[in-house]
């Protein structure tokens, strides 16, 4: 199942009750202890920028840490890879990014693609306060150039999905594929995110 709906629709859910909750609490007051070191991401170039992995960056605004050992545990959980290697039929996934990223009010992420490296991105709320994240999944099979051709700079495209960020619960999705974007926080307290890339080793990039 897991396999079928990664290729019909790019996303993958892990079970709300694969991770233990004593970890999401590690993780939180893990954190806490992460603001005040964390490093402000603000990219201001206007429009879209086509890397050569098949990545597009574009403007973005939050802070970012790469967290510790509660992140560090969740990111090599057994359930975390299972979940990537079924949806992807990929073996040898091991995960290569991941962090925190706090959200503060009016704080955003333009349309882009992630690290062409990226053969799953995970992501959820450490926090309970996050919106879905809008994303093209029609997109998915076009090649780099079509997207930004197609994205033409549109921070927040029309007639895109709702992805819902999903409280202390991963999903899975394609993000080096699909563009995907957050719109400014419309909220008055600071939301986290936690992102966890896979990538095949076993592959050359």
């Amino acid at each position: 199942m897991l396999r079928q709906t990664w290729l019909a629709e790019g996303r993958a859910e892990v079970p709300a009750d694969a991770i233990d909750s004593g970890l999401w609490d590690e993780i939180a007051a893990e954190a806490e202890q992460c603001v005040p070191h964390a490093v402000v991401r603000h990219n201001q170039r206007a429009g879209l920028l086509v890397m050569r992995d098949g990545s597009i960056t574009s403007p973005q605004r939050c802070k970012v840490h790469p967290g510790g050992r509660a992140l560090t545990t969740l990111a090599m959980s057994k359930a975390l890879a299972e979940v990537a290697g079924e949806a992807t039929g990929r073996a040898r996934l091991t995960p290569i990014r991941y962090g925190l990223k706090f959200y503060s009010p009016g704080d955003y992420m333009h349309a882009h693609r992630d690290d062409g490296k990226c053969g799953i991105t995970f992501s959820c709320g450490l926090t309970p306060g996050l919106g879905a994240m809008g994303w093209l999944p029609n997109l998915r099979w076009l090649d780099t150039r079509q997207v930004a051709d197609r994205l033409a700079d549109t921070p927040y495209p029309a007639g895109g999905e709702e992805f819902p960020i999903r409280h202390r619960a991963l999903t899975g999705f394609d993000g080096s594929r699909i563009p995907h974007w957050r719109t400014p926080l419309d909220s008055q307290s600071r939301e986290v995110l936690i992102t966890i890339c896979f990538t095949d080793l076993s592959v050359r990039q």
